[in-house]
């Protein structure tokens, strides 16, 4: 199940938000402009190649890429990058196996989506980000790029990732007794 954790972006040790709530999940992140949706995934496809992966969701493909800009389609396997970033297009990341941390940097807050199987992101261009897929990163997923859309606005210094709890952590964290805080802005 996708888990969400939101910290204050001076403070990793202070939760604000854990939830596993689909419609929590959805509502917190739409509020800072990301989309979250979930889609079904008919079991797992050890092995499959990146044409068999595309095949498998051609329908679900066709309904990111039909507006105008449509960008570039492809499969990742495993990647990751812990150093925060910003990129000038819009970025959909579907997971197809596996799991990973998606950490998306917004005003003061660090939302850290722990996306699973079936879980989109719809990340816009400059978006402040990272993702950890663990000390063993074995996640597939879609990408679908969109053309470059404005001006990134200047950010100060990007954090330290390794201030934040990492996959391995937040994963591990999953099975303790973390107490679930409201929300605060």
């Amino acid at each position: 199940m996708t888990l969400l954790t939101v910290w204050p972006d001076d403070q990793p040790g202070h939760v604000l938000l854990r939830t596993e709530d689909p419609g929590t999940i959805t509502a917190e992140l739409a509020r800072i402009g990301i989309e979250f949706a979930r889609w079904p995934v008919d079991g797992p496809m050890p092995g499959a190649g990146e044409s068999e992966v595309l095949a498998r969701f051609q329908d679900r493909i066709d309904s990111r890429t039909a507006a105008v800009g449509y960008h570039a389609v492809d499969v990742l396997t495993g990647d990751f990058g812990t150093a925060e970033r910003s990129l000038p297009r819009d970025e959909d990341r579907f997971f197809v196996t596996g799991s990973a941390v998606w950490y998306l940097h917004v005003g003061r807050q660090v939302h850290a989506v722990l996306c699973e199987p079936g879980d989109l992101l719809g990340i816009p261009a400059h978006t402040r980000h990272w993702h950890d897929g663990g000390s063993n990163p074995g996640h597939v997923t879609i990408r679908v790029r969109h053309p470059a859309s404005g001006s990134a606005a200047p950010w100060a210094e990007p954090l330290r990732a390794t201030e934040f709890p990492g996959f391995d952590e937040l994963v591990a964290g999953r099975a303790s007794t973390w107490p679930v805080l409201s929300h605060q802005a």
